[in-house]
């Protein structure tokens, strides 16, 4: 097994090596101490940045962000942790493009690819579909934002219309056709030494599916065979096939709070609760010697599923275009496997994630800037 902490560390180091080897700080404003004309494009500052929701560059019609998350589980420190060690260690990619049309109406889409470098508990326990080091990508979101104009009362409202589409593993085995979604977001941006804000996200989705439990190919969702009942294996069973229920709608709530105390700085504490109701389950029967034998669906909570997701982030940008940032995130879910109340700040699922941020769009400002500053310091028109 690839040790996590080891293979953690020497990634962390090498990001933080190359990062200090920026030998200037970009500030986003030109060499001679000045703003840029108001034709020129500018970065924003770190708390305009965030409490927009079209985090891009002033004066540049689209955003392309780069995001790199390596996530490092808890109990990857103690294996007395659990009574079978399995740490994780898991990088995630996500590339988010963005065209904004103007201050009002923008488009958007989201994909991201995750690749697990330690040894996959579902291959430990011979669960199928899943194995280590196997990237792994996630479905595809597009979206199409709109921005409430002005501020009333001092708040922001955004309203975004999402659709999803199933190019994960774990959609195709449900075999998922695309997901409508819509969601809300209000913020209220404070004026405390750099900038803070609080605000409210509420999002709903729900899938089109052609089945309401895991049913796959074999290609798509590889499953392994269970020895049958028989010594001939006329009766072996597909272990994929039969699964709980899979998820139909689900409702998400956001409460959020971030402080940036000097500029570049960002603290922030974020909670979320999640309701998802699956498929309600067919009434299944088998004909035996005495008649018929019908077993109904029998949820005892009509197949809602409740989580949480706490987070607490530090982030810095490093340049105009580069921020890192380290958090501490935790899934939840209640009831838990064992019927109680799972701890929503601390438990087996507790995970430290480093993310490094990089934006295109911030890095063309930025070489735009000095270019126009150095053609005006020479009196050579820019071309």
């Amino acid at each position: 097994m690839l040790h996590p902490m080891k293979l953690g560390a020497t990634a962390l180091i090498v990001l933080l090596v190359s990062t200090a080897a920026s030998a200037q700080i970009d500030t986003g404003r030109v060499d001679d101490g000045g703003e840029p004309a108001a034709s020129q494009v500018r970065n924003k500052t770190t708390a305009e940045r965030i409490a927009s929701p079209n985090p891009t560059t002033k004066g540049v019609p689209w955003s392309l962000p780069l995001f790199w998350d390596q996530s490092l589980s808890v109990r990857s420190f103690n294996e007395g942790s659990q009574l079978t060690y399995s740490p994780n260690y898991t990088w995630w990619f996500t590339l988010a493009p963005r065209w904004i049309f103007n201050e009002v109406h923008s488009i958007g889409l989201s994909s991201t690819v995750s690749l697990e470098w330690t040894d996959s508990p579902a291959e430990e326990f011979n669960r199928a579909g899943f194995y280590s080091r196997e990237a792994l990508w996630e479905d595809l979101r597009f979206d199409y934002l709109v921005s409430v104009p002005g501020r009333p009362g001092g708040f922001l409202f955004f309203v975004a219309g999402d659709l999803r589409f199933p190019t994960s593993k774990f959609s195709r085995s449900r075999k998922r056709y695309i997901s409508p979604g819509i969601r809300a977001t209000v913020t209220r941006p404070v004026d405390v030494l750099a900038g803070m804000q609080f605000g409210l996200t509420a999002a709903f989705w729900g899938w089109f599916a052609g089945s309401n439990v895991v049913l796959a190919p074999s290609e798509v969702f590889p499953c392994r065979v269970a020895p049958g009942l028989g010594a001939s294996g006329s009766f072996d069973t597909d272990t994929c096939y039969g699964a709980a229920s899979s998820m139909k709608h689900t409702t998400r709530l956001t409460a959020f709070w971030t402080f940036v105390p000097v500029d570049r700085l960002a603290i922030g504490l974020g909670y979320t609760a999640l309701w998802g109701k699956a498929f309600d389950l067919a009434t299944g029967c088998v004909d035996t010697l005495t008649g018929p034998v019908c077993i109904g669906d029998g949820s005892s909570n009509d197949h809602w599923r409740t989580f949480s997701n706490f987070r607490a982030t530090v982030g810095y940008d490093v340049r105009r275009w580069l921020t890192l940032a380290l958090s501490y995130d935790v899934w939840a879910q209640h009831p838990s496997s064992d019927g109680g109340r799972e701890n929503p700040f601390y438990n087996e699922n507790s995970r430290l994630v480093f993310t490094l941020t990089f934006r295109a769009d911030g890095l063309y400002a930025s070489t735009r800037d000095k270019r126009a500053a150095a053609a005006s310091r020479t009196g050579v028109e820019e071309l």
